[in-house]
């Protein structure tokens, strides 16, 4: 492709973006639209007191009528509504601007961009400071496995994992019963040597060459949350995927299993 051939079709594509997407090129302040406030803090709130609302006023300083059209923030925490009847020359429009502190913990600062007519905008802003609050264990992990044990997988994909790698991963759970569980975890019928559970000759369902370390035992108290570490050694190469089944024992009783996958190397 010719330089002279490269310039013109730059230059088309240039044209047929600007024909598409004139807002996005053209855009310009608009200084007809002064807002009594351009900055709202809205001090310290609760993570889980509920949303907040602030009301940003502002006049048509022109001679024009202004009429807003929309207004959009970045994060999906805000939420922002428009007044969209004609403001007349030194009559007053505002924007509403709803905060959502769920899950989101610690400080803020959220820009909002409010788009008028004849392509032009205003920046507004809200800020504050959100206090972390108690959410109920069955909001943050989305498996019930009996008993009053919740935990966050009921897969565990450790991915590709080569001959002579490690792979750690998290499991973290929670207790949403009343009483204290007393946790431990059983791998399959794999041979047991102190908190590690391997292959043997008699366990065809863990193949050779792989070692899943896990904690032995875990004391978890009503309410409480906990994290363990699942290591997984590959002493050989896999073959094909390995399916192996971890069932979770909480007072002795058996649990819904939870399955950890590991792929072979390609």
């Amino acid at each position: 492709m010719t330089m002279s051939l490269t310039m013109r079709l730059l230059t088309t594509l240039i044209t047929l973006l600007i024909s598409i997407c004139p807002t996005a090129i053209a855009q310009t302040l608009n200084e007809s639209v002064r807002f009594d406030e351009k900055i709202y803090d809205f001090g310290t709130i609760g993570e889980t007191d509920g949303k907040v609302t602030h009301r940003f006023v502002f006049t048509n300083t022109g001679r024009d009528t202004v009429t807003l059209v929309r207004a959009r923030s970045g994060c999906s925490c805000v939420h922002a509504e428009v007044s969209r009847r004609p403001v007349l020359p030194g009559r007053t429009g505002y924007v509403d601007v709803t905060f959502d502190p769920d899950y989101r913990p610690g400080h803020f600062s959220k820009e909002i961009v409010v788009f008028s007519t004849d392509n032009r905008y205003n920046r507004i802003w809200v800020k504050g400071d959100v206090t972390p609050g108690i959410h109920p264990l069955t909001e943050k992990y989305r498996y019930d496995y009996g008993h009053g044990l919740l935990m966050e997988y009921k897969v565990m994909n450790f991915g590709t994992v080569p001959q002579g790698a490690t792979r750690i991963r998290s499991l973290s759970f929670g207790n949403n019963s009343t009483a204290t569980l007393n946790l431990t975890f059983h791998i399959n019928s794999g041979e047991t040597k102190g908190n590690r559970l391997c292959d043997n000759a008699e366990s065809a369902v863990i193949p050779a060459g792989l070692i899943i370390d896990i904690p032995e035992r875990y004391l978890l108290k009503p309410g409480e949350e906990g994290k363990i570490d699942v290591t997984v050694r590959m002493l050989t190469q896999l073959d094909s995927m390995a399916t192996v089944v971890i069932t979770p024992v909480a007072n002795g009783f058996n649990l819904q299993p939870l399955t950890l996958t590991v792929h072979p190397a390609k």
